[in-house]
This record gives C-alpha cells, sequence and structure tokens, in this order.
C-alpha cells in the first residue's frame, strides 16, 4: 500500500514540475498592500486604493511604499474615447514628487511602483505600442538593448479587470536602474541605465496627447509645487 502512496506522490511531484517548466505556474506577488483602502469608482466599477505598499525585490529585501497619486487614461479608438486603465502610484517618500519637475524628483527616489488597472482587453501588442508611442514622444531611444529586451519579454494579454505591477528600483551598489513587471501570467525582470527612468517618462514626462496630459495631471494632483 505505502508502495502504491509513494508511486502517486512521485507521479504528482512530476507532473507539478512539467507543468511549472511550461510555464503554467503563476508567479509569486513581489508586493503586499497595507492599511485600509479608499474607493476609487470609475464608470460604476470600484476599485480600492490602498495607502501603502511593500515590495520584495529579488535579493529578499523589503521595500515600504505610500501612495502618491491615482489617474485615469483615456483615449481615442476611432471615433469614441474609452477609458483604457487606472494608474495607481507609490513613491519611497511622495513629499518630494514636484508638479513643476516630477521626472526630476523621481531621479531622487531609488524605489517607485505603478499599478495599472486594465479597462478594456489589450494585446501584447496594444502594450508594447502604448509604450513605446509614450516613450518616443520623451525623445527615448527605442531601440536600445534593455528596450529590445523588455519587448521581447512582453508576451502576455491583459483582460479588462487584470493588473500589470510595474516596479522599479536601484541597487546601492550599483548604477543600473532595475525593472520589475508582475501580471498573474508572468514575472519580468530587466534592468539598464535609464530603463526605468524611460518607461515612467510615458506617465510623467511629455505627454503624447491630451488623454495623457489630463491622466499625468491627476497622478501629480497630490504633488507639491516649487
Amino acid at each position: 500500500m505505502n508502495t502504491h502512496k509513494n508511486i502517486i506522490c512521485c507521479m504528482l511531484t512530476m507532473l507539478s514540475l512539467i507543468w511549472g517548466g511550461l510555464g503554467y505556474a503563476k508567479p509569486t506577488p513581489p508586493f503586499t498592500f497595507i492599511g485600509t483602502p479608499s474607493a476609487y469608482t470609475v464608470a460604476g466599477e470600484s476599485i480600492p486604493i490602498y495607502p501603502q505598499a511593500q515590495i520584495t525585490l529579488p535579493d529578499g529585501r523589503l521595500v515600504d511604499l505610500c501612495f502618491s497619486g491615482k489617474g485615469l487614461r483615456q483615449k481615442w479608438m476611432a471615433i469614441i474615447k474609452v477609458n483604457a486603465f487606472v494608474g495607481i502610484h507609490y513613491l519611497e517618500n511622495p513629499a518630494v514628487l514636484n508638479i513643476e519637475d516630477p521626472m526630476n524628483s523621481l531621479s531622487q527616489q531609488q524605489y517607485r511602483m505603478m499599478v495599472l488597472q486594465m479597462m478594456q482587453n489589450v494585446t501584447p501588442e496594444d502594450i508594447r505600442a502604448e509604450f513605446d508611442d509614450a516613450m518616443d514622444a520623451n525623445g527615448v531611444n527605442l531601440n536600445s538593448p534593455e528596450l529590445n529586451a523588455l519587448r521581447k519579454e512582453i508576451t502576455f494579454s491583459l483582460k479588462s479587470g487584470e493588473r500589470a505591477y510595474f516596479i522599479g528600483y536601484r541597487n546601492p551598489n550599483d548604477s543600473f536602474e532595475n525593472l520589475m513587471i508582475f501580471t498573474e501570467k508572468k514575472l519580468i525582470n530587466e534592468r539598464g541605465s535609464t530603463l526605468v527612468t524611460d518607461i515612467w517618462s510615458g506617465w510623467f514626462g511629455i505627454p503624447v496627447d491630451r488623454e495623457m496630459a489630463v491622466f499625468k495631471k491627476s497622478l501629480l494632483s497630490q504633488a507639491i509645487k516649487n
């Protein structure tokens, strides 16, 4: 009897390893949210906004972040303006974020996170195009090795209601900017000399269109002025 149980256990273990190797195992979220959330209602949908978040870096360090702003990104699809996604932003020290020069003030932050909750279904091509357009408006070199590597990793789609989490951080022992992207389907880790700055420029830099300008203004509604 014990022999049969051992065989069954071995088979289950092998199946688990095989399915995990094929990419079916869900990645572990590198973050937790803390505190009592407030409700942000968009088109009848209530989105929880937590006051704090804690991220877990690949080396095991835990970093506390605080909510710094939220916004609704709208886009034109043909002749209709739709709700594309909601952005929820967290920073190590939100008080440093400056409404007059957000990108420079962000450069003083070691850790940050942007949560994007989809309001529409999007394909990998949609995701890549959104970032390419926004970064191109900010003069980013779209052919840099790190961005090319990142594009190859963006193979997932997202349905309405699903989230993508972008975590940017710097290690104390090197000058690289590290980026983690988490979805329930995939965890991406990339780094580059300006990778996080490039990605964040799409949200806090020069707006690619009028709707992105509104999104940026909303994200900065709690920021300080000079």
